[in-house]
Formats: structure tokens, sequence, C-alpha cells
């Protein structure tokens, strides 16, 4: 097992080897482990982690990602006490990974007894994100799939996360404001040019106990 900053090349590895997220420590650490020679395993499916993770999500302006009981997310001011609701507790499913640089994960929430899952949708030529009854599969033959996105570590900002699609390259989860509140929405991002960054893709993970 192996410790490595967030932010170094965590996978400095051939492709045929198999990495498995152990676990995140203090939001800028992680353990992973190299599971060696795949075998079967094949390279562009996703095989679910032994473990996962269960994380409130923060945008840049402090808010925290919450779920309503209709399945809208939206981004809200929380106080501590406030957070002591299952609205806010998102589990974060990892998935084993051939390449370096980003994580496969899912983004669930549990409801009552029902799970939820975030899923990536396209209606009327509209691409948008939403919470669906259901779990997102333990494996996966792809790794394009619309309950799918690639973590990865923002350059240089310590506990800041982006989340692209794996369906739609180029397309991140984001926040955007809509009338009085910030919604959870797809956004389309290009290349970055000139080091300009849009931090409206920029997400913290924070464990409920801290």
């Amino acid at each position: 097992m192996c410790i490595c900053k967030k932010g170094m090349d965590l996978f400095g590895l051939p492709e045929e080897h198999c990495i498995e997220v152990i676990d995140f420590l203090d939001g800028e650490e992680l353990y992973f482990q190299d599971e060696g020679k795949c075998g079967d395993y094949e390279p562009d499916a996703l095989e679910q982690c032994r473990q996962g993770l269960s994380r409130m999500i923060r945008n840049n302006k402090g808010q925290y990602l919450v779920a309503s009981k209709d399945l809208i997310l939206n981004f809200e001011d929380q106080t501590r006490r406030q957070l002591d609701c299952d609205n806010v507790l998102f589990m974060i499913k990892l998935y084993k990974n051939t390449e370096g640089g980003s994580f496969p994960v899912a983004i669930q929430i549990k409801s009552g007894a029902k799970l939820k899952s975030l899923k990536c949708e396209e209606k009327e030529n509209k691409r948008k994100v939403l919470l669906v009854e259901g779990e997102a599969p333990g494996y996966i033959e792809n790794n394009r799939h619309d309950m799918v996105f690639y973590m990865k570590g923002v350059e240089d900002i310590d506990d800041r996360y982006t989340f692209q699609s794996a369906l739609w390259s180029g397309w991140y989860l984001a926040f955007e404001q809509e009338d009085s509140q910030y919604k959870l929405v797809l956004k389309y991002m290009e290349d970055e040019v000139d080091g300009h960054v849009d931090e409206n893709v920029h997400f913290e993970l924070e464990s409920k106990q801290n």
C-alpha cells in the first residue's frame, strides 16, 4: 500500500496494472494500492472498489449540495446543526482504474430506504444532471456510463475536485445561479486558455465529522 500527495502522478504504473483507492485522508492525501496485473479485468471496464466514501459536497461559495424530497439538487447555506440530516451526505462509489490522473466515481445518496444516483441525461437537445432512483452498477463493461464521472484534483488548489462526465467528454458538474438559488448542472468546458479556470466546476468534499 502506498501514500501519495494529491497533485503528484499517483499512478506511475504500466497500463495493465489496476489501482484501487482505499481512502482519503484530511482531504489532501489518499491511500491507494496497486493490485498488480489485472488478469481478466478489461482496461475499458469499470469495477467497484471494496470501499467508498461518504462526503458532503460544497461549492466555492461555501454552500452545501442538498437533495430535496422531490429529487431537486440545490446548493444551500447550512449550519452544522442542519448538516446532521441525510439529504447532504453523499456516497461516492469508487471504481478501479487503469489510467492515471482521475478516478471513476458514481455519486449517490440514501433517502429513506431508497438509494438515488446522479445521472446524466439529454432531453430536447439539452444536457443535464438529475437524481434518479437506483444504484450505479458495481461492474460496467465500458468506461462510458451515464452515472459515472471522472473525479480529478484541481492543480495547485488543495481539497478541490472536478467531476467530468464519463458519458460526454468535456462536460462537468458545475453550479449555476437560477433565480435566487444555485443549482447543480452540467457545463461544457473547453481547454483552459491563458490559465483561465472556471471555478464553478470546483467542488470540495467534506467529511461529516469535521
